[in-house]
């Protein structure tokens, strides 16, 4: 701009007033677009200071974090904190950074803090990989061949005293929420399908055998297909009853179990995150009867076949849109 009004005519100071600048930077800008031409009075972005960490660093870092718990590298806890990784910058490269410059750091890193899923020890990756890429698909096609309906079953326990979620409130005052005393609990087991089909029972004490056949037995009463149901070994879906009743039925109904200690490999487990999330923003009042709250709470998610689909959108269980050809 200043370049093409002294190129009309108008004076360096007059230009210089306009554009409340000094005349010097005026004659400098006129006398690098004589020298260069326009590429002499382009934008170039400010250098800045040097990055703390070079680009080999920062990679070498973010390859660390993801790669390794605190644990592997003898730090103590399982989870990378600020301090945490504070303390590896210092060890791994002899750099003293602020918390706050650390957090930018990993900001362009692309990382972020999340919340790890719990996984156990016992967990076997390779059964894991086998039943995704292997064992899953083969019961899909059979599923296919006799076309069966595949479902998803599970049990949780739903507690009044469950964990409340978060509100909003002055700060420094800590709201309350005034809930029952009481701990009352309400199993339910269920069972969903892909087609966003649910079907459920809530009940008192611990599931056994003889429950677990007769809610097996009330599937078959609604179905005239073959069933092909999927689920884990709970002591309930292995007794000696429920391997005489599934042999007694075997050209209606299959059992196939889930590999040990992989619960997110089941999407009815993304149910019971739903329905408990409902109490947690929801307490119940002291006079409200419990397990008809949550029997009702499973009716309306029963009737949402949208919501029940959405449940094997979640990335644990890929494996089942990937089998089935979603």
């Amino acid at each position: 701009m200043a370049v093409s009004r002294v190129l009309a005519g108008e004076t360096q100071q007059e230009v210089a007033r306009s554009l409340q600048v000094h005349s010097q930077t005026v004659w400098k800008w006129i006398d690098a677009y004589r020298r260069e031409g326009e590429s002499g009075i382009e934008s170039t972005p400010a250098t800045g200071r040097e990055p703390s960490l070079s680009a080999t660093q920062q990679d070498r870092l973010k390859r660390t974090i993801i790669g390794k718990n605190p644990q592997q590298l003898s730090f103590g806890p399982a989870l990378w904190t600020l301090p945490l990784v504070q303390e590896l910058i210092e060890k791994k490269f002899g750099v003293v950074l602020h918390k706050t410059t650390v957090a930018r750091v990993l900001e362009r890193l692309g990382l972020t803090p999340q919340k790890p899923i719990r996984r156990a020890f016992q967990r076997d990756d390779e059964e894991v990989l086998r039943w995704t890429t292997t064992e899953f698909p083969r019961i899909v096609r059979e599923s296919r061949k006799r076309q069966s309906t595949l479902l998803f079953l599970d049990e949780t326990g739903v507690h009044e005293d469950g964990p409340i979620g978060t509100t909003w409130g002055a700060k420094g005052q800590t709201p309350v929420v005034r809930v029952s005393g009481t701990r009352r609990r309400t199993n339910t087991i269920s069972a969903i399908s892909p087609r966003g089909r649910l079907w459920f029972r809530c009940y008192g004490g611990t599931l056994r055998a003889p429950l677990f056949i007769d809610f097996l037995r009330a599937m078959l009463h609604d179905f005239t297909k073959p069933l092909d149901v999927i689920t884990d070994r709970h002591p309930a879906h292995v007794a000696a009853a429920v391997k005489r009743f599934l042999h007694e039925h075997r050209n209606r109904i299959r059992v196939h179990f889930l590999p040990g200690y992989a619960p997110d490999l089941n999407p009815d487990e993304h149910v019971w995150s739903h329905l408990k999330g409902i109490f947690r923003r929801a307490p119940l009042h002291p006079k409200e009867d419990f397990a008809e709250v949550v029997r009702t709470s499973m009716e309306v998610i029963q009737e949402d076949r949208k919501l029940v689909r959405s449940f094997f959108d979640h990335p644990e269980v890929a494996y089942i849109r990937k089998a089935i050809k979603w």
